[in-house]
């Protein structure tokens, strides 16, 4: 009798182990009913406990596995021992409303007093939150890995930047020692890379700043910003050999993780070339000033020490021509007329020789122009014949009067002069741009082939024979001096045919806020 007091006792209390147990505890019998069911069971795949009870534990699994799970759990009764279910197979048990729950089950046979398998006890553990676990730190796991290959990657795509930079680098460490030096820095100052490293960074600078760079190093370290080495000095290097090199030199910090600063890289830039370029590019500008203020002396002296005689022979022509143009046979009148017309060219020439020298040695103050009302004015000062016509466009502009008023004189004389009839139309029009103003001059006259407009701009150049037209040949060569004087730029447009229109791109000057300019 006291036997079986124990044997009550014992099975009371391993039923209230079950029943308390954090995992999903389920015994079937040998046809695969469920006898015995914890809470956590329940729990687990959403039953009351009445609900399972001598049911088939299939119900428990997905559906596409019941029917096959039916002949494993006859084979695992005939061979009963305790182990994991489907092992290496990801488990997965069903839920009351038909979603899969990820499950792990470890399996033990239950026997009665002759040994014999009465069924089995399943331990299902509840894997979902491990499993999530596990896949969140697959992924991060991986993340790192890709940040490190990065990372590496990085690396090495930086060392490889450093070492085949077309400038000198190389890091100094806090003792100014140097831990990096790249291929051309080895080059630039006539050492092995291995040579250079562990040593003092004041190896590459002349003696006499050795001492003094060692406190402009510890000093940089104190207050390290990126910027240039000695901002207002001439750096110089110093070589194997002992000669000196002209550098410039970049310093920016390296940082540990933590911010602080490790050492100091140096970018250091071979500049020889460049300070001699610039040594000939100065001699070559003061050259070029030079034969350019010679030429304009030149062409001012000549075209006024030239005028004197001129106006000598001008006069004595006349003089001839007033005594003695009755008495001269009538090829002698046409001889004196020639020498006249020729004598009257050549000082319009002077005229124009010295206007072209005097073209942007003087800057004018910005004005306000009206376009039309200067046309008008330039057009009557003029003098064109009857049958001519020229009408600009309302419009103001701010620009220097003295060189604007000589350009469209010059254009509007042109278009009047080069006319091959005894009439014609001018029109001047002006379009505003943001940064330019775009004046037009066109005429209906004859035409310049595109293979002749280069040529119409050159100085003493005309297109018809002097004795047809009058004129120096100077008028557009001054009006593109001017213009590019003045940053802009002078064109033609013309096919050839009929019709010429100059074109003046004149870039605007910085006028005050609210000044007049434009459309009225």
């Amino acid at each position: 009798m006291a036997r079986g007091i124990r044997m009550g006792w014992a099975e009371n209390h391993v039923a209230k182990i079950i029943e308390h147990s954090p995992n999903a505890i389920v015994t079937v019998d040998r046809a695969g009913r469920i006898n015995v069911v914890n809470i956590q069971a329940c729990e687990l795949f959403g039953y009351r406990r009445e609900e399972l009870l001598g049911r088939p534990v299939e119900c428990l699994l997905p559906v596409s596995l019941a029917e096959h799970h039916v002949s494993l759990r006859d084979r695992y009764v005939a061979h009963a021992t305790p182990r994991a279910m489907g092992a290496g197979r990801d488990l997965q048990g069903r839920h009351k409303s038909g979603s899969l729950i990820d499950v792990e089950v470890a399996l033990a046979p239950l026997h009665d007093d002759n040994g014999e398998t009465v069924g089995v006890i399943a331990t299902i553990i509840d894997i979902r939150q491990r499993l999530a676990t596990e896949r969140q730190l697959a992924q991060q796991v991986q993340s790192l890995q890709q940040e490190q290959q990065a990372l590496q990657a990085a690396e090495h795509n930086l060392a490889n930047i450093i070492e085949h930079s077309p400038n000198a680098m190389i890091t100094v460490n806090a003792a100014g020692l140097i831990d990096m030096v790249n291929a051309q820095a080895a080059r630039l100052f006539g050492y092995l890379p291995e040579e250079l490293r562990g040593q003092a960074v004041e190896c590459l600078l002349p003696g006499p700043l050795h001492q003094h760079h060692v406190s402009l190093r510890d000093h940089y370290m104190q207050h390290p910003t990126p910027r240039a080495m000695g901002a207002g000095r001439d750096l110089k290097g110093r070589h194997r050999n002992g000669s000196l090199i002209d550098v410039e030199v970049a310093l920016a910090p390296l940082l540990d993780a933590n911010g602080t600063v490790t050492s100091v890289i140096a970018t250091i830039i071979d500049i020889r070339q460049r300070l001699q370029t610039e040594r000939i590019l100065a001699r070559q500008i003061d050259d070029l000033t030079r034969i350019n203020e010679e030429l304009d002396r030149f062409a001012y002296v000549a075209s006024h020490d030239l005028k004197s005689p001129l106006n000598a022979i001008q006069k004595i022509v006349g003089w001839i021509e007033e005594d003695c143009a009755e008495l001269l046979p009538r090829s002698s009148q046409e001889h004196l007329a020639l020498l006249k017309q020729r004598a009257n060219r050549l000082m319009r020439l002077l005229d124009d020789l010295l206007a072209y020298s005097r073209a942007g040695r003087r800057e004018y103050e910005v004005e306000q122009i009206e376009l039309a009302h200067l046309t008008t004015e330039i057009f009557a000062l003029l003098g064109a014949p009857e049958g001519f016509s020229c009408v600009g466009e309302v419009v103001h502009l701010q620009l220097p009067r003295v060189p604007f008023e000589t350009v469209l004189n010059n254009l509007i004389s042109n278009a009047i002069k080069h006319h091959d009839q005894g009439h014609g139309n001018i029109r001047v029009r002006c379009q505003i741009g943001d940064e330019h103003y775009q004046l037009e001059v066109e005429d209906d006259g004859p035409g310049i082939p595109p293979e002749l407009h280069h040529k119409a701009l050159a100085m003493f150049q005309t297109l018809q024979p002097r004795d047809r037209v009058e004129g120096s040949g100077m008028g557009l060569a001054l009006v593109k001096k001017i213009v590019e004087h003045h940053h802009g730029s002078l064109r033609i447009d013309s096919d050839g045919g009929r019709g010429t229109t100059m074109v003046v791109q004149w870039p605007r000057p910085a006028v005050p806020a609210g000044s007049d300019d434009g459309q009225p």
